[in-house]
């Protein structure tokens, strides 16, 4: 395993350096407000009001606490949602600089588990669904969950005990069998759990560490893994998003398999403890 998680800080407020790059906060200037967002468990995130308007601030939380993440993957995904209308719009963004980004704040409620069990949220979020999958997606590397997997095991320990062994097994098998065709992928979101979902003036998709080039259905799949309460109304869900949910039954069953093994390995990965799939 890795080692034993040390508990940092949480920032009470961001830098001065980091501050600095939110419009209206030049030199002289002032916030008007700075008030910390909750809703993730990898990022330091704040609300900042300028003279110039109102921001989300984001820095990156411990190492321990975003494995796999790639700032530089993220900023050009995020970017691409954005202009489709589906994330909030990027203002300034420095990966190189403990993962600097601003972007605009937008009025909402987050979702709540209850949400995953509404056929109109689900279907909400279908349709939000079918448009990002049909953005233009830019000249990036395909997600490989397999490779994504090993790469938590190297950070879990360098040999994967027995418990590791049989789920691996099975995810190496799914895996293997998924298609490659690179013009059959598009943006996925790849992370659809609550915090990652504000309802405003419509469904807006926020936080886009885990944002891959992928098979669409894989988002579907994320739903069903992270909240089997939405199973219930799959078929709704589904046909929002473009799918039959009935057709494709045994792909989306092996993707939520594929999501669920990653989120095991992924809690593992960041020192916790977490029931295999």
């Amino acid at each position: 395993m890795v080692a034993p998680v040390s508990t940092t800080a949480a920032l009470n407020a961001p830098p001065e350096w980091a501050l600095a790059r939110v419009p209206g906060l030049g030199p002289g200037a002032s916030a008007r407000c700075i008030e910390r967002l909750g809703g993730g468990t990898v990022n330091e995130v704040f609300r900042i009001d300028s003279a110039a308007g109102r921001f989300v601030l984001r820095l990156d939380g411990a190492a321990w606490r975003r494995p796999g993440v790639d700032r530089m993957r993220e900023l050009l995904l995020h970017r691409s949602a954005a202009a489709g209308g589906i994330a909030p719009a990027v203002l300034y963004a420095d990966p190189q600089q403990h993962g600097l980004l601003i972007t605009e704040y937008l009025d909402g409620r987050l979702w709540q588990a209850a949400d995953y069990d509404d056929v109109d949220a689900l279907r909400r979020l279908g349709e939000r669904l079918y448009a990002l999958h049909r953005l233009p997606a830019p000249m990036i590397e395909a997600f490989d969950p397999w490779q994504v997997a090993l790469a938590y095991v190297r950070l879990i320990g360098a040999m994967p005990d027995v418990a590791l062994e049989a789920p691996l097994r099975r995810l190496q098998s799914i895996c293997a069998g998924l298609p490659r065709d690179r013009a059959a992928m598009s943006v996925v979101h790849g992370d659809l759990w609550q915090g990652n979902l504000l309802q405003g003036s419509r469904l807006w998709l926020l936080d886009w560490e885990y944002a891959q080039l992928s098979a669409p259905l894989m988002d579907l799949a994320c739903v069903l893994a992270y909240y089997p309460a939405a199973g219930r109304h799959r078929s709704e869900l589904a046909a929002a998003a473009g799918f039959d949910a009935y057709a494709l039954q045994r792909e989306l069953s092996e993707r939520v398999y594929v999501y669920r093994a990653l989120a095991w390995l992924w809690h593992l990965a960041r020192g916790e403890t977490a029931e295999p799939p």
